[in-house]
């Protein structure tokens, strides 16, 4: 009967420890999450931006830059319709039309 209360304190201990190790991962997925959110949250200034286009902008640096993902073209594209162009940068349809 002993060696069961001692195999009852051992699983509880076991048991103890694997929700510990639980919460320090779900905390440690947290703030990585919030990291990550945080590195998100730097969003291109529209002071930056000289003309922008489907597949990125031009600077105020007067250079072109790729848009980092498609979620920034698209929030800028929201936030900013007096700068933005549907077309590509170097389309030569539109080549007088910036």
């Amino acid at each position: 009967m002993q060696k069961h209360g001692l195999l009852d304190k051992i699983t509880g201990l076991e048991l103890s420890n694997m929700r510990n190790t639980s919460k320090i991962a779900a905390a440690a997925a947290v703030v990585i999450a919030g990291l990550s959110l945080a590195g998100a949250a730097v969003a291109l200034e529209a002071s930056q931006v000289t003309i922008a286009f489907a597949d990125g902008y031009t600077g105020t640096d007067g250079q072109f830059h790729a848009w980092d993902s498609r979620a920034d073209a698209m929030e800028f594209r929201a936030k900013h319709t007096d700068k933005y162009r549907a077309w590509r940068h170097d389309d030569p349809r539109h080549k007088d039309e910036k």
